[in-house]
């Protein structure tokens, strides 16, 4: 199974993708191989895929801000690049994404949020322009968002 999550300036591709859990709604969708065709949106903006490389089972977890995905059975073909896949493929794309591991501090996080903070602050009082506030707020935003998911994971 293919895996591709992209945003405007990440992309991660998995060729050996055996399970990729969507926190839905209603629940959590777990894709496997042969998945019916589907797309939604992703809810709670974590979502984790596992893969097996060299006989090695690995998982990886990301946080999203505003993910939605797609599962098709007919393959990916991505132009512009060597990607065409048959088989089943899940395709994500995210406004932002984090990918989370066991080196993954909340402090850090923490830290790089109380610095947009502070960005954010000094945009607004140069007047800078309503798009580049907006840009730095949203940032800002998905920062917390991962700072509090990661205090609701680790606990």
């Amino acid at each position: 199974m293919l895996f591709f999550l992209a945003t405007s300036e990440y992309n991660n591709i998995q060729s050996n993708t055996t399970k990729v859990k969507v926190h839905l709604t209603n629940g959590i969708a777990e894709i496997l191989d042969q998945h019916q065709d589907l797309m939604g949106l992703i809810e709670n903006n974590i979502l984790e895929i596992e893969t097996n490389f060299e006989s090695k089972l690995e998982k990886f977890l990301f946080i999203l801000q505003d993910g939605v995905f797609v599962v098709s059975n007919k393959g990916l073909e991505i132009k512009d690049t060597n990607i065409n896949f048959k088989g089943t493929s899940v395709y994500v794309y995210a406004r932002n994404v984090r990918q989370i591991t066991s080196t993954t501090s909340v402090e850090e996080i923490n830290k790089q949020y109380d610095q947009k903070i502070i960005e954010l602050e000094k945009e607004k009082q140069k007047n800078s322009s309503l798009t580049k506030i907006l840009l730095v707020e949203n940032e800002t935003k998905f920062l917390k968002q991962v700072v509090n998911i990661l205090k609701k994971l680790k606990s």
